[in-house]
């Protein structure tokens, strides 16, 4: 399923992802992802997984994954359902590793040039945040727009 212009802009914005999976017992698990690359004429997300944990482990275990993307701003968003394949070593593994650390070094640049702006700071960064252990390559198979005008179709 192709992923249409609007979807793309949102997804590329927001930089992170909800990702949805289920344990071997049922139990649902949300994860905040962040988002490595789309490719919208064929229908792709790759996302980061820093830990490989709950998320990687639930994936090994059945690959069916959501991955909800929204903007507080616009009121508008999108719920992707797919099938997810994880990447541990290779040359996608390794060109988008390098992705994910100079994506880093921008986030945390203008993460800290905001708080100094407003007097603020959280005392955590994504500094710490360690490299991907895994990326997800999730084939999108259906779209919800959740948008007000538009949820659920």
């Amino acid at each position: 399923m192709k992923i249409d212009k609007d979807m793309e802009r949102l997804l590329t914005r927001q930089n992170v992802v909800v990702v949805g999976t289920v344990n071997p017992e049922g139990t649902p698990n949300l994860s905040l992802k962040g988002l490595l690359r789309v490719d919208p004429e064929e229908g792709v997300i790759h996302f980061c997984d820093l830990y490989r944990k709950k998320t990687s482990r639930n994936l090994e275990n059945n690959p069916a994954v959501s991955v909800l993307v929204f903007s507080v701003e616009e009121f508008t968003g999108y719920q992707f359902i797919g099938t997810a394949e994880l990447i541990e070593s290779g040359p996608d593994f390794e060109e988008m590793s390098a992705e994910w650390i100079h994506k880093k070094s921008r986030l945390v640049g203008r993460r800290i040039s905001k708080n100094v702006q407003r007097g603020f700071s959280h005392g955590r960064s994504e500094l710490h945040l360690p490299p991907p252990r895994a990326l997800v390559r999730m084939r999108v198979e259906k779209v919800f727009d959740l948008s007000p005008a538009r949820a659920g179709k």
